[in-house]
């Protein structure tokens, strides 16, 4: 009984070990990181979140965006936008736009770079069989594509537009894929620390 204890104790330990760990690693999300950048002489806030869509109809599966507030010695500001969208593999070419619709108005970014990657995996397909000794064998009856398309865009956001976000308590951000048009909606919280970095010196 004993041994019996101290193995699910263990489970247990160990359980709750690997929960704590997952949870480590998605805190990245959401949170201001600050860096002084040595080369450019300026002082970087970087804040980093993601949306899932759960719009079976929409191409996007899941969107990244990482915002990066640069101040410069003369206290010049800067924003820069880096956004990633993984989409399905049927989906189009996503035009070079992006649009972020602020209190119902739209405000079209100067896009700086676009890339767009076709991505694939392949899985196995494994099945139990047991063996004439009673053993358990893992044998590979077949294999699975997982392709996606992620569109990288980065720009910079105008500091006019920044403030209209400071302002604002809700707003999102539009792209286009062929007959597809795309809107992410950042919750709350992402907005909260979006107006967090703006407000950061």
């Amino acid at each position: 009984m004993k041994k019996s204890f101290k193995g699910i104790y263990s489970t247990r330990i160990l359980f709750i070990s690997m929960v704590c760990f997952l949870f480590q690693g998605c805190s990245t999300s959401n949170r201001i990181y600050t860096r002084n950048d040595i080369v450019h002489s300026a002082k970087r806030f970087e804040l980093k979140y993601s949306v899932r869509d759960r719009d079976r109809r929409s191409p996007l599966i899941y969107f990244t965006q990482s915002i990066v507030k640069e101040v410069n010695p003369p206290n010049e500001i800067s924003y820069t936008a880096y956004d990633v969208l993984t989409l399905s593999a049927s989906s189009f070419r996503p035009d070079e736009k992006a649009i972020l619709i602020i209190d119902n108005e739209a405000n079209t970014m100067a896009i700086n770079k676009m890339e767009l990657d076709n991505i694939r995996k392949i899985s196995e397909n494994t099945t139990n069989i047991l063996t004439s000794d009673s053993t358990n064998l893992s044998v590979v009856i077949g294999y699975s594509d997982n392709n996606t398309k992620v569109a990288r865009f980065s720009y910079r956001i105008p500091v006019e537009t920044i403030s209209k976000i400071r302002d604002s308590d809700q707003f999102s951000l539009r792209y286009y894929s062929g007959p597809s048009m795309i809107t992410v909606k950042p919750k709350k919280k992402s907005i909260k620390k979006i107006k967090q970095l703006i407000d950061s010196i």
